[in-house]
Formats: C-alpha cells, sequence, structure tokens
C-alpha cells in the first residue's frame, strides 16, 4: 500500500467532509494514512515523516500550507478540493468529486508547482496564489460569511469583488524589476502565480504555474468600466487586464493594506514588499483526461 500523511481541515467548505469519510474512500483506494489536523497539530513536523505522498484535504489555505511548508519536495503532494474556490487545484486540473480522485491517482504522474515568498513589513511570509493590494484585497474582507453552499460562497465573493471595485478609490503603487518598472495610481495590484485569486476569478488567464515567473496584473483607473463588466459574468470570457512578468519584483504600497493568498498578515502595515519565485518547486499529483 502507498503510505500517505494526510493534511485534513475539518472545517473546509460550506459542508465539512469528516476525517472518517475521507479515511475510507482513501483506504478503498489503496492508501494507508497517518492523520494531521491541519487546524490544531504541528504540520511541520507531520510533514517531516516518511511517506510517499502527502494528501491535503481541503481548501486553498490548507493546499496552499502544505504546498509551503514541505521541505521534502521530492515527495508529491495530492489535491483533495474540498474549500470553496478551489483555486489552486482548478488551476492545475484537479476539478471534479473529491470521491472520485483516490483512485486516478500514480505518484508517477505530477504537475511541478512553483512556490513564492515575500518579505514585506511584516517579515518574510510564502504564499502560493497571489500576493496584492486594493479591490479584491477590500472584496475577500467584505465578502458575507457563512454561505450554505460553494455556488453562493462564489456569488457573494463576486457580488463583494465589483461593489469594491465600483467604489474603490486610487492609490500610488510602484513596481521595480530588472527588466521593467510601473509606477502610477491604481485600483488593483496583484502578484499571480497562477490563473485564479479571489473567488476564482481569472485575473491572469495566461499564467503558468511552474514557469517560474509572476504574472503582475494593474487595475488602473481607465479600467474599472471594461473590468466591471467582465465582472458581471467572469467564466464566459477572458480578463480585460493585461499581465507582465517577473521572477521577482519590488512592490511599494503605502496607502492600503497587503493580502498574501487569502489572508492580510497585518492591515496596519503597508509599504515595501520584496516577492520572489522561490528555487525549490513542488510536485502535484494530476488527473489525466479521459479516466473514470
Amino acid at each position: 500500500m502507498t503510505r500517505a500523511l494526510l493534511v485534513h481541515n475539518a472545517d473546509a467548505g460550506t459542508d465539512p467532509v469528516p476525517r472518517q469519510a475521507i479515511e475510507a474512500v482513501l483506504a478503498d483506494a489503496g492508501f494507508e494514512t497517518v492523520y494531521c489536523d491541519h487546524g490544531d497539530e504541528d504540520l511541520d513536523a507531520a510533514l517531516a515523516g516518511s511517506f510517499d505522498l502527502v494528501i491535503a484535504a481541503g481548501g486553498d489555505g490548507t493546499v496552499a500550507d502544505v504546498v509551503s511548508s514541505l521541505e521534502r519536495v521530492e515527495v508529491p503532494i495530492a489535491i483533495l478540493p474540498l474549500g470553496g474556490s478551489n483555486n489552486i487545484a482548478n488551476a492545475l486540473g484537479v476539478e471534479g468529486d473529491w470521491r472520485t480522485l483516490p483512485c486516478r491517482w500514480s505518484v508517477q504522474r505530477w504537475t511541478w508547482l512553483d512556490r513564492c515568498e515575500a518579505d514585506g513589513p511584516w517579515g518574510r511570509k510564502r504564499f502560493v496564489e497571489a500576493l496584492g493590494s486594493g479591490v479584491l484585497t477590500d472584496a475577500v474582507d467584505e465578502a458575507e460569511e457563512d454561505p450554505d453552499t460553494p455556488e453562493e460562497k462564489q456569488r457573494n465573493g463576486r457580488a463583494a469583488f465589483r461593489k469594491a471595485l465600483a467604489e474603490a478609490v486610487p492609490f500610488d503603487c510602484t513596481v521595480e524589476t530588472a527588466d521593467w518598472s510601473w509606477q502610477g495610481e491604481c485600483l488593483m495590484i496583484e502578484v499571480m502565480n497562477m490563473t485564479f485569486a479571489g473567488s476564482r476569478l481569472a485575473l491572469a488567464a495566461q499564467a503558468t504555474p511552474d514557469d517560474g515567473l509572476l504574472d503582475i496584473v494593474i487595475a488602473q483607473v481607465a479600467d474599472r468600466g471594461p473590468l466591471l463588466d467582465w465582472a458581471q459574468a467572469p467564466d464566459e470570457r477572458q480578463c480585460p487586464l493585461a499581465t507582465r512578468k517577473a521572477a521577482n519584483l519590488r512592490l511599494s504600497v503605502f496607502e492600503r493594506p497587503f493580502r498574501v493568498d487569502d489572508r492580510s498578515p497585518n492591515e496596519h502595515l503597508t509599504g515595501t514588499v520584496d516577492i520572489r519565485v522561490r528555487s525549490s518547486q513542488v510536485k502535484i499529483l494530476t488527473i489525466e483526461e479521459g479516466e473514470p
């Protein structure tokens, strides 16, 4: 049997999946698991154990913590997407009913995923999805809580994004890279490692999560109207914002808090942040198209 560490967020999603249900499905698929409660146990210590596979069962926060914390990068990670948005899983093509996924895994079939980090006024923070400031950060903070379904959670998040965008006040922003720089007023700045952020908003449609580059998305004042139009039905067409790429950059924002993935390290601390792709990638198990 394949020996796996199961890192589980028992509160993930609008209808949390109990530990026993996950362990039963994994056992049927041939996995011998050791359990780690994402919220209550020492994740670093658990990840240091000897396993053939690490399984991240939860939402984007759980997946990001596992991806960011894993030191034994030769060990692949499998995702059971149990959250509301599941941005990381969707960006990597891991979709569908979580119960059908374990029997379709192979530790020989995986894709690379970049990992990122940022040094800011709050110290060093690691991230997987995106670091940003402005509209999306405001929307994440203002989205209605306690939705009954994943669909309702997504609708609430997207409604909060449209409201924040309509009301956004421009702020000064500076981006400096080795090859280019940008300075001016904007409504939103997102430094993205993959396609999706927030309520599964494809702000960087061309982002590749294993190319060693970050996609920088800047919404200027003139972009408000086109972006609002897109945000009415963001799954139906590509985001109108252009993107630029860099392996590392310096971002300065002094009037708005930063968001790292889906959390603000400290809403009272702004300033300059040095952002980079980390030197080591991780392996994420993939699902081949056409499998049952």
